[in-house]
């Protein structure tokens, strides 16, 4: 939990040490972010491709939920 003596202290910052605050907590983040990923593991990427099926229902499923907007 954040406590109100660091946002105190934060506020109390420049605009340059802020955003330096700020790259280090994003960096942070972004090495936690990392360690779910596996190191030459293989990952599936869902694409449209060979799925056009599916595309056309969401695409029917989209139309059909704009004409109900629209009336």
């Amino acid at each position: 939990m954040l406590s109100d003596a660091l946002v105190r202290e934060l506020r109390k910052l420049n605009r340059a040490d802020k955003l330096r605050a700020m790259q280090v907590l994003v960096t942070e983040l972004s090495a936690e972010e990392e360690a779910w990923l596996i190191p030459g593991a293989t990952y599936e990427i869902i694409t449209p491709y060979g799925n056009e099926a599916a595309a056309q229902v969401l695409y029917d499923v989209l139309q059909a939920a704009d004409k109900k907007a629209e009336s």
